[in-house]
This record gives C-alpha cells, structure tokens and sequence, in this order.
C-alpha cells in the first residue's frame, strides 16, 4: 500500500504532511511506534513510524540521525506528534527531510492515541493486501486465459497496454523488442530511451521503477521495469506513465504480466527443447551406425527433410573457445545456436541444423543442379565473421564431402569434423576447412616441424649451400620435374622448356652437390620425401 493512500484514509484526516511530499509514494506494509532513542534496530523496510518526540525533545541531535538511518532502511516515513511535549523541529531537519524525499507527518489533531492509530492503520493495510490479492488473481486469470485462448504474447503486451493506460514493451535479455504497444507512435523513442537507462543500471534482476530525461518522451518520464524469468534471467517488461497514473495496482499489474509471460515463454521453451532433442537424438543414431537401413533413415527423418535421392553436405561448426566452455554452460549453446542458426538462414541454402555434443551441425541440401564448394567457402567465411563482430564468437567450420545418400551422411560427418581437428592441429581461428583424403602431407603434418626441417636440410645440404639463391632455386626445380616425369630427361627438358643436355648438365651438378646417384632408388625416395617436405616449412616460416 502507498503512504499517501494510507493518509487519504480517514484516521488522518486531520494529519499534515510538514516535508518530505516527493516520498508519498513509498510502500507502506508495516507501523510501528518508537518510545525509545534504538528503536532504529527494531524498525524493517517499508515501515511508517508512529511517535510522540518525547526522546527526541531530550536529545535533539538523535533526530536527524534518526532520519537519516530510517532513509537508508528504506523506510516509509515518520509520523509524529510534536504538540504533546512541544517539539520543534528545527529547519536543518525539515531541510534535510526534503532533500531525501523522506517524508515527516505531523498528526497531533488526530484525535487517536498512538496505539489507537497503530491498530486502525494495521487493519487498513491488511484490508488492501487483502484486495491486492485478490485484484492479483483476477489479473493473473485473464491474462492466463488469453495464453489459454491462443492470444499469445503479443495479446497480453495489448491487454496491459489498455489496462494501464501506458505503452508497454517486452524485450529480451539481449535489449531486442520482442512485442510493444503497436498503436503508440512514439514506441521507438521510448524504447531507445528505456535500452540506454537500463544500460545503465549494475542490477537488473529485481523490478526497478526510473525517471526518464529525455525530451522527445514528453508527458512519459516515468519507466517501471519488471524482470521476465524462466529458468534463466528472459527479459524486461517495461511501461511507461507520468506521476499522477501511480497507484499502488499499477506495479501489481505488470507484475502478474510478467509472471504469466515467464510461464509461456517456459512452456514453449520447453516445446523446443524437446523437438531440439528428438532431432539430435535421430542425427546421433543415424551418425553412430545405429540406423543401418535406408528405409527407416528415410522414415524418422522425414520430418528433417531427409528424402528418396536426397544428396547433402554435412557442415561442421565449433566454437574456437569450445574446450574452456567443456560443453556445461547450456544457455550460451542455446544462444549460439540460434545466432547460428540465423546468420546461415541469410545465406539462403536450404539447411538442417542439429548438435552433437559441443559441435553444431548443419546438413545442406545439394540442389540438382550440384554444389559450389568455392562460393559456399566464401558465403562461409562471410558468416564467420558477422558472427564475430555482432555476437563475439569465434567459430570455425569444417566441410565434409557429399552425401549421395541418407545412409552417407555419417561419411560426410565424420569428414567434416576431420576437417575441423585438421584446422585446429595447426592453432587457427574463424576458419573454413574442406575435407581432404588422408596422403602423405597428412602423414608430414603428424610430425614436429624441427624434426622436417632438421631431415630436409640434411637431405638436401649440398644444394642449400650454393650462395646464388637463382641457382639454386634452378636446380631444386629441376631435381622436381626430373622426378615428376619419372627420370625422363626428355620430358624433363619439355617441362622445364630447355635443351636436354642442360637438364644432364644440371643433374650431375646435383649428384655432384649431393654426393649421391639421383636414381637410386633408396636416395631417390629420400629426396622426394624433401622435396615434399619443402612447401610446408615455408609455409610454417
């Protein structure tokens, strides 16, 4: 109940209200009477305190520590009779009382004792948290009914729009309007201001009443916000009046609002999650090899799109962070998997997306007409990086090779996330990374790097000495194309576009440098091996 409610009512008809006018809006739950100078420690939040001054007449100075203390208890104010031992309150008092907002009463012609006033005011609050009550579940049945009606949200945001009198504006925990009183045309402003102010506040969890200071609000200063909770923190409920709309029903009002709303936006969260589940779970059984026949692929995935002659690609994404998240914080999955899920649907490929544990799949549609691997590299990394500049998150997508089936999609699983290990092996970020059949670069991107430079230059010493670097770039290129074209001096030459007694000239220059004979078959593989070798220390260097 609202003080200045409380003081309309007929125990205070002759009470005045002396400082303090601005704080008339504080709840009041409680009364209580002070008769000694530590009644400080026995007063609680939202108290008014009924007293006759008489200790204060005693020990002035205790007076305005009194107020102070009760201001920082957040107490509703402090009625008092000052004719019955003829206290003054001196200015400094009044002042400061004012200054706080904190509200003073002067009831000595109330014609009630203390005690008297104590228990009719007792029984007036519990008279209105009585009709607060039931007033709360009035609202919560409609607004209940409205979910059960099909009216959703979107008709509740109306509703409370109409019953307050005020614009109101649900947003999500993101600061995205998620509904708002669409018949208001000054919702944008209000919203922009309301996202600034709540930008603004270090606690957000707990309803929050502020007064706006912006000029294209006009008559709108005054935002009451509500937090919306499922299980997890959801959004705001916001609504916006002026002083005199105020009353103690305005803030029990939004609050059932956003009960109703946390308890729809749970069910359908759970509606979700559900589906989530079921889809992951027929993924996970046709991945794993625990679905081993087309027929019944075709018969559960039907709802995933899965068809007769359906061909796919299996994409692979994974946060870069993934293995300091270890999986466990599920909301920040949820919300990239609906960042996720948005960002590729702009791209405007015809998609499934699942998870498997910290990986987010995607299994892309191949149209008749076939697939660009080059431009769906280049929509990728595209991706990646709005992903990165609007929501933070680093992630990387490993590609796997088409799926002419829906039995092979496991296959083209099994490639991507290859693909992405692959990446990963070499300490990248925000990468793209095609699958590539395991040959011996695979085998040499297995090894410590030292070790391959330490056989490469031992293998090709002699040459690496020559100070001419145009030479010896001359002569590495020719041991190459020699092996190329399988020892073929004429092909060599054909390549090399050069005589062919320059390319005898040059390899025994090599046999010479490398003391070794280029067709031997174990020194001839150990040069090749270097020569293989070559590509991948440059590109570490």
């Amino acid at each position: 109940m609202l003080l200045i409610d409380l003081l309309n009512n007929g125990i205070y008809d002759d009470a005045r209200v002396i400082t303090g006018h601005k704080g008339l809006t504080r709840e009041v739950q409680t009364v209580n009477i002070m008769d000694c100078p530590d009644i400080i420690r026995f007063l609680r939040p939202n108290e008014l305190l009924l007293t006759n001054g008489y200790f204060m007449k005693q020990q002035p100075e205790v007076f305005i520590h009194l107020i102070r203390d009760m201001q920082r208890l957040r107490c509703s104010g402090l009625a008092i009779k000052t004719k019955r031992f003829e206290l003054p309150i001196p200015e400094e008092i009044l002042h400061e009382a004012d200054r706080i907002e904190f509200p003073i009463i002067e009831i000595s012609d109330v014609c009630l004792s203390l005690g008297e006033i104590l228990q009719r005011s007792t029984s007036v609050i519990l008279n209105n948290k009585s009709d607060e009550l039931q007033y709360a579940l009035s609202i919560h049945k409609k607004f209940s009914e409205m979910i059960m009606r099909g009216k959703g949200i979107s008709g509740i945001i109306q509703s409370l729009s109409k019953l307050l009198s005020s614009p109101v504006i649900l947003l999500n925990n993101k600061w995205k309007t998620i509904a708002s009183t669409n018949q208001n045309a000054n919702i944008t402003e209000l919203t922009a201001a309301a996202v600034s102010a709540l930008h603004g506040l270090s606690d957000t969890s707990n309803p929050t009443s502020l007064c706006l200071i912006d000029s294209s609000l006009r008559e709108r200063s005054c935002m009451l916000v509500y937090p919306v909770k499922t299980y997890r923190h959801e959004g705001y409920l916001l609504s916006f009046h002026t002083p005199d709309q105020w009353t103690g029903l305005y803030g029990l009002t939004l609050e059932q609002a956003s009960n109703v709303i946390g308890m729809e936006l749970t069910k359908s969260q759970a509606v979700k999650e559900r589906s989530r589940r079921h889809k992951n779970e027929f993924f996970s059984d046709l991945i794993e090899g625990y679905i081993t026949f087309e027929q019944e692929a075709l018969n559960r995935g039907k709802k995933y799109g899965l068809r007769k002659g359906y061909s796919c690609v299996v994409l692979a994404i994974r946060n870069d962070e993934a293995a300091a998240l270890k999986g466990d914080n599920l909301t920040e999955q949820e919300e990239q998997y609906e960042h996720i899920k948005r960002h590729f649907g702009a791209l405007e490929h015809s998609f499934t997306m699942f998870t498997k544990h910290d990986t987010y799949c995607i299994l892309l549609s191949i149209p008749d007409s076939g697939w660009d691997e080059t431009k769906l590299t280049e929509h990728l990394t595209g991706m990646l990086k709005h992903l990165h500049q609007e929501n933070g998150m680093s992630m990387s997508v490993g590609i796997g090779k088409p799926a002419m089936n829906v039995l092979g999609v496991r296959h083209s699983y099994t490639e991507a996330v290859n693909a992405l290990q692959f990446g990963y092996r070499f300490k990248r970020k925000q990468f793209v990374q095609s699958y590539q059949a395991k040959d011996i670069g695979y085998l040499f991107h297995m090894l410590p790097h030292d070790e391959l430079k330490q056989f490469y230059e031992s293998t090709l010493d002699g040459l690496l000495q020559i100070a001419d670097d145009s030479e010896r770039k001359e002569l590495l290129r020719t041991l190459n194309a020699f092996y190329e074209t399988q020892c073929q001096l004429v092909e060599t030459s054909k390549q090399l576009f050069v005589h062919r007694n320059t390319v005898v000239y040059r390899l025994e220059k090599c046999e010479r440098l490398l003391d070794v004979k280029l067709k031997d078959p174990a020194e001839s593989l150990r040069i090749r091996i270097a020569l293989a070798i070559e590509p991948l220390l440059l590109q570490k260097d």
